[in-house]
């Protein structure tokens, strides 16, 4: 009792302890940094101009409209831009009245001219057209409320979002652009300037006369190139430059034999088999029943398939780093194209009372045609479910495979004017074989294949995994690394990478480049460091390990003007030919372009009637800085060798003729205006989210 009267009596300090202690709670909560240093920002991926864009909301909109699909850092950073627009987009509705009706966006959803986003996710891969018959059922279950599965529904409200933004983002477009106006001074000046012409006698010494081996590059060419092109190189944020080695995981000579008579061996069954469709499906080879020109064949195969005989079978031989059996199934003259209809009756998935009542809809409207009570075309235009019903059913002309295989063979092995049934993953339809194309009687052939690619052995892939972590034991810091560059072993450096950034150097996108680029920028990650993981690239087709790599932390940039370590690799060609330049310059004395042109062995050209707008040489493309030095000349007079995009250049001015009048100016002013406003659609918006503060929190979630 009396420890309970003294806690009741110094209640008040258990009160301020506990607030003390909620209060430390809270400060560490804010620095964590897993918080971006704000409390109850956990899930707040980014934030523009005051906006919050939550990792939720980011998280729903990349499920819904990806579903796994595609490359999950690219889609995500084009995730990212969408999110980051459409808070400045709206931000700027909000002042200026911006919207989408709901009209306006039933049109752009269903209507005639839809978004150029609805088109992309309802187009018919086959046939490259909307698909209207499918849109038509979803505004028919959204409007009748019986849209029931979650999913969807999801996917539908993330593609409106960002239709609407794209619809207000364009409007938008067209407000800056339509306020975009080209003075008549401006117009008359540049009409001139663009129209005067010049001819004049030229010498190209190509940056290649110099070998790379007669210069040698420094740093402080590297560092004098930068600062001379500041605007270009620096870097808007921390980028950090990493070292790294990379061991590819080959196949030996044994593991190569080993598929070879793998292979041999199911060569003798494949030349008895009776189904080739089968034989190959169960033995991971193809065959697509497509008859190909003996020039579209790859390969030994290709010298080959002339002398072989139907059933015969050719190989192993090897094939893009594959080994391949081949076997003849057919040889005949067949059609080089083919122009078709069609009437298509859609099936939802396979669902076989679809695929029932589909059949027999396609089977009346077959006794309609072929007993004249309509015509085809008439007939595709009422009834068939994809976009070429506007066209009454026409697809054009295409080649052989363009098609799925069951209508590619009732097409190709068809006869002019005939009608013939089919399904497939699309539907039921009825096609009309309109006109089969033959360039000439050539022989075409039918090709099935047995298929092994040249990977290394399970042996190999643990051998090289065992050397390059025993290496990565035995070196732990980049001085380190370096030294193990001999040989095959070369260092290699990727510059100016990013905290946000998903590629790495050659290796391409994906988790292991970005968890390469995740670790360098990890806190407690520090310059002539060396990662204790050991970075292992797969070749997915296969399922093989095909590069293992040991990476370092070489420096660290901080925003500002780039360091050469992070720019070098980028800029080295562009060093060299400043290198090679003054070089050549050095050989050029006189005004004599002849007698300097000897010393190269090179040619001197005329450039006749060369605008000073368009600065296009005959055989050396854009050279801007060489025109205009022309244009500067009085005729008879040379310029001094001029450093331009592909050699070093002097030139002689033969003649000069000034533009005409302002005759034309008034269509140029029409057409500045017009490059101007064309600029909007993508300078705009750069503009923008250069002036709305981005806080971009990414690294935190991926």
């Amino acid at each position: 009792m009396a420890l309970i009267g003294k806690i009741r009596k110094n209640m008040w300090l258990v009160i301020v302890l506990l607030a003390l202690a909620l209060a430390g709670f809270i400060i560490m909560d804010m620095t964590n940094a897993n918080n971006s240093g704000s409390f109850g920002s956990r899930t707040t991926i980014g934030e523009v101009a005051g906006e919050k864009i939550d990792y939720m909301d980011f998280q729903r909109a990349e499920s819904a409209l990806y579903s796994g699909s595609g490359d999950v850092y690219g889609r995500r950073n084009s995730l990212w831009n969408y999110f980051i627009e459409n808070a400045i987009i709206d931000k700027i509705a909000e002042s200026t009245g911006l919207g989408v009706g709901a009209e306006e966006l039933n049109e752009l959803e269903f209507g005639v001219n839809l978004s150029p986003l609805v088109q992309s996710f309802y187009r018919n891969p086959q046939t490259g057209q909307v698909d209207r018959a499918q849109l038509d059922e979803i505004k028919k279950a959204i409007d009748e409320g019986t849209v029931s599965n979650p999913e969807f529904a999801a996917r539908f409200n993330e593609l409106r979002k960002q239709v609407i933004k794209t619809q207000k983002q364009t409007k938008l477009n067209n407000l800056v652009a339509k306020s975009i106006y080209t003075p008549t001074w401006y117009a008359e000046t540049m009409d001139k300037l663009n129209n005067e012409s010049a001819t004049f006698e030229y010498l190209k010494v190509p940056f290649e006369s110099v070998q790379d081996s007669e210069i040698k590059l420094t740093d402080e060419d590297f560092a004098a190139y930068i600062k001379e092109n500041a605007v270009k190189y620096t870097n808007e944020e921390e980028v950090r430059n990493i070292s790294y080695i990379v061991f590819d995981v080959k196949p030996t000579l044994e593991d190569s034999m080993k598929i070879k008579d793998e292979l041999s061996a199911l060569a003798t069954e494949f030349a008895k088999s009776t189904n080739d469709s089968l034989f190959t499906a169960n033995n991971n080879g193809f065959y697509s029943n497509n008859y190909s020109k003996k020039d579209d064949l790859t390969g030994k195969l290709k010298d080959t398939i002339t002398s072989l005989s139907v059933g015969q079978v050719y190989g192993p031989y090897i094939d893009n780093n594959t080994y391949l059996v081949a076997k003849l199934v057919g040889k005949k003259v067949v059609a080089d194209s083919a122009k078709a209809s069609h009437i298509l009756r859609s099936v939802t998935n396979g669902d076989p009372l679809q695929l029932a009542a589909a059949s027999k809809y396609i089977d009346s409207l077959k006794t309609a045609i072929t007993g004249g009570t309509i015509s085809f075309a008439d007939a595709a235009t009422a009834n068939s479910q994809d976009g070429s019903a506007q066209k009454g059913g026409d697809l054009g002309t295409f080649a052989p495979g363009a098609m799925v295989p069951p209508f590619n063979d009732a097409v190709f092995n068809g006869k002019e004017g005939s009608l013939y049934t089919v399904t497939t993953e699309f539907g039921v339809h009825l096609i009309k074989v309109e006109k089969l194309i033959y360039t000439n009687n050539e022989s075409k052939y039918n090709v099935a294949y047995l298929a092994k690619p040249i990977i290394p052995s399970e042996a190999t892939q643990n051998a090289m995994e065992d050397k390059v972590m025993g290496l990565l034991e035995t070196n732990k810091t980049l001085e380190d690394l370096n030294k193990l560059a001999s040989g095959d072993i070369k260092i290699e450096t990727a510059g100016g990478i990013k905290k946000n950034d998903y590629t790495f150097a050659t290796l391409g996108t994906g988790q292991t480049s970005r968890d390469i680029i995740r670790w360098a920028f990890e806190d407690g990650t520090d310059a002539g460091e060396i990662s204790s993981t050991m970075y292992t690239y797969t070749d997915e087709a296969n399922y093989v390990d095909s590069k293992h790599v040991i990476v370092g932390l070489k420096s660290i940039d901080e925003a500002g003007l780039a360091t050469v370590e992070s720019v070098k690799a980028t800029i080295e060609p562009l060093v060299k030919n400043i290198k090679k330049a003054e070089k050549i310059k050095s050989k050029m004395t006189g005004t004599d372009l002849n007698s300097i042109a000897s010393t190269f062995a090179q040619t001197v050209a005329t450039a006749e009637n060369v605008t000073f707008g368009s600065a296009m040489l005959p055989d050396a493309g854009q050279e801007p800085l060489l025109v205009g030095k022309v244009f500067a000349l009085n005729a008879g007079a040379a310029t001094t060798p001029i450093v331009g995009n592909t050699g070093v250049y002097m030139a002689k001015l033969l003649s000069k003729t000034p533009a005409t009048s302002e005759a034309g100016a008034f269509g140029s002013k029409m057409q500045l205006t017009q490059q101007a406003r064309m600029q909007v659609n993508y300078k705009l918006m750069e503009s923008l989210k250069k002036t709305n503060k981005v806080e971009d929190n990414r690294f935190t979630f991926f």
